[in-house]
């Protein structure tokens, strides 16, 4: 199993970009199903199941919330509504990136968190920078996510299951540490 490959959706997991900073409600425990949906990402949706209880929610937030205060000089939320907004602006290293984040819904059965990034620079080595052609500089992110239930019978509080026999618990991940 390549970690890195398995810390962006789970950090997708934890909330918009790990919606680290924010006071976002828990989720209702039970298991919960993920649609992750990359505008600019040329496949389907990742779908991400998760079996969640008080502890782990907070336990999955927690894991990426250092890493964001870390990298972030803004993080604001707000309510207007029904909805919450969240933006912040972030480095992660020569790569700089500003979102804008609607949440509608409930954290109890579904909700739905639209973020709309803007990028500028590169996190590629600097000798292959110029090399590489330059990708788009915004990027909108879905993330629908339902309560479908108890967790599965065989699958215990903070079992994130990232499809095809990718499986880790919370509790067993490494905190991820900030690129530089």
């Amino acid at each position: 199993m390549r970690l890195p490959l398995l810390v962006i959706p789970l950090a997708f997991a934890a909330g918009p970009l790990a919606a680290a900073g924010f006071d976002l409600p828990p989720r209702a425990p039970g298991q919960w199903e993920m649609s992750i949906q990359v505008d600019t990402a040329a496949m389907p949706p990742q779908i991400i199941k998760m079996c969640l209880d008080a502890e782990t929610d907070k336990l999955l937030n927690a894991r990426f919330g250092g890493m964001a205060s870390q990298m972030c000089s803004r993080q604001e939320q707000k309510k207007e509504g029904d909805s919450i907004i969240l933006e912040s602006d972030c480095r992660v290293g020569d790569m700089t990136t500003s979102s804008h984040t609607v949440v509608t819904g409930d954290f109890s059965s579904a909700y739905t968190m639209k973020t709309d990034v803007k990028m500028s620079g590169s996190n590629a080595p600097r000798g292959v920078q110029a090399g590489i052609p330059a990708g788009p500089n915004t990027q909108q992110t879905t993330i629908t996510a339902k309560r479908v239930g108890d967790c599965a019978a065989d699958a215990k509080p903070g079992d994130i299951d990232l499809g095809e026999g990718r499986t880790m618990n919370v509790r067993d991940m490494p905190v991820p540490q900030p690129m530089q």
